[in-house]
């Protein structure tokens, strides 16, 4: 052996031993604890008992990992009309401490300015593995992160949801237009390697329970999912090809607690409990109450505009409302509303206040009139029910019915005025929609369309003022299955 080659082989030597000698013994037993939410929405109702559970868990376990799997954003209007745009939720949680944030679809309702304003004050982690990070626009995202608790390595990556339809997320396209997407699934096949890294392995995901079920498949390497999007309460053990999946409604009603033992390094268990803090009968975190006051103490958003006489009972009705409302509008023929943009399941009667409207439709959501033949007008709601396959959408001026198809989808037929008069197949006429389904399914359409200064809660409030008696309680259904 050479000299040259001899101080190789010592200096090999050395840093194996370095190597060796500073990386963390594994401990021969150890457990890791994960508390996660979905889809809070910046609701604030649960905080106070998620705040007090997580103080309580966090002094009975030594490794305790606090997670969000996505969209923090949107939905109450305390938060999304605060002076400060969304800024009261930010706050909160880095008061009750979230150790990890996913981005999801509704982090970008605001767009990529605000968005990176509200990360840069956040104190947690944010990742999202499926776009391309380099060229989005955002700060301080992370593909994926590896967190150590005492030697014992738990890796994580990020998936945000992507709809097939527009290779976008559920958010407006005017504010991802320059953000480039990637498919989930294919995207975490190309993470693989971080089982090597970790022992515990883990997909954080904010695309629903389906394709978790679809990534659990093909990727059995996994030890857990904590997924969102979906806002599925899973309350039983839900195991796909021996990876746990877990996801826990929405607004944080519910929280997931996952506990995770290994032995020498292995996992060797894993379980899960579902928590209603609904319900709860702990203590809560007054503190954090107080906190929460002084958000909710805003008078535009709480005196009230007008007095409902009757309620809007479910979805449905209130889907006939909005649609109703939108119809006001001059020289339209009809009006077409997604599920997906009615946010809650009734209003009650007597008095209403604008934050009850924002509640409703919190999207910040304007009117486009755009020139439709009916044959167009099927299309988009049956490209709209692939998507959700829960809820037709729901018209105004018209009514049809739908025939179930084998593959779950829907085959829309016959449409028809309320007179039971067949639309003119040949006719175009004026539909009134939201800009998001505009985007999402009509941008060649852009050159006939008009985008109105009409945002859809002020036409909402608008049309109650002046129609504070309107009766929905027994409006037949407009759109139904044969």
């Amino acid at each position: 052996m050479n000299k040259n080659i001899r101080i190789v082989f010592f200096l090999t030597c050395l840093c194996s031993f370095w190597l060796i000698s500073c990386t963390p013994k594994v401990p021969d037993e150890a457990e890791i604890v994960i508390i996660s939410y979905n889809d809070l929405h910046g609701d604030f109702e649960n905080l106070p008992q998620l705040s007090a559970f997580l103080q309580e868990t966090r002094a009975t376990y030594k490794h305790v990992i606090m997670l969000d799997a996505g969209d923090r954003f949107t939905g109450n209007p305390f938060n999304d009309f605060a002076e400060k745009k969304q800024f009261p939720i930010v706050n909160l949680l880095n008061y009750i401490g979230i150790d990890m944030w996913l981005i999801g679809n509704h982090e970008f309702d605001y767009g990529v300015e605000l968005l990176n304003e509200r990360m840069k004050e956040s104190n947690d982690i944010v990742i999202a593995a499926n776009l391309e990070l380099e060229t989005s626009g955002l700060t301080g995202v992370k593909p994926y992160h590896i967190f150590n608790k005492d030697g014992i390595r738990i890796a994580f990556f990020g998936l945000t949801n992507v709809e097939k339809q527009t290779g976008k997320p559920a958010a407006l396209t005017e504010h991802v237009a320059n953000i480039q997407f990637f498919d989930p699934i294919e995207t975490a096949m190309t993470y693989r390697f971080l089982r090597k890294k970790a022992h515990v392995f883990i997909a954080l995901t904010h695309i629903g329970l389906s394709e978790d079920l679809i990534l659990a498949d093909s990727m059995p390497e996994l030890d857990l999912i904590v997924g969102g999007h979906s806002h599925t309460l899973i309350d039983t053990i839900l195991i796909r090809n021996d990876v746990l999946i877990t996801q826990s409604g929405y607004q944080a009603k519910h929280i997931v607690k996952t506990k995770i033992k290994l032995e020498k390094g292995i996992v060797s268990d894993i379980s899960t409990e579902t928590i209603n803090l609904q319900n709860w009968e702990g203590p809560v975190d007054s503190v954090l109450i107080q906190k929460i006051e002084t958000y909710k103490n805003n008078p535009f958003l709480m005196n009230p505009f007008t007095s409902l006489k009757y309620e809007i009972p479910n979805l449905t009705q209130l889907g006939h409302m909005m649609t109703d409302a939108a119809l006001t509008l001059a020289n339209v023929d009809l009006s077409i509303m997604n599920c997906g943009g009615i946010r809650i399941r009734n209003l009650p009667s007597g008095p209403l206040t604008y934050g009850d409207i924002l509640r409703l439709s919190p999207f910040n959501n304007y009117l486009v009139v755009v020139d439709l033949k009916p044959a167009e007008i099927r299309k988009v709601i049956e490209m709209e029910f692939s998507e959700r396959k829960d809820c037709l959408m729901i018209p105004a001026g018209f009514e049809y019915v739908a025939k179930r198809m084998p593959d779950g989808n829907a085959k829309i037929g016959r449409m028809t005025y309320r007179n039971g008069k067949i639309l003119d197949e040949n006719k175009t006429y004026r539909v009134v929609l939201n800009n998001y389904i505009f985007s999402k399914y009509l941008q060649e359409h852009i050159e006939n369309a008009r985008f109105t200064e009409v945002f859809v809660v002020d036409n909402i409030v608008t049309y109650l003022q002046n129609n504070p008696n309107v009766d929905y309680r027994n409006v037949r259904t407009r759109a139904r299955f044969n």
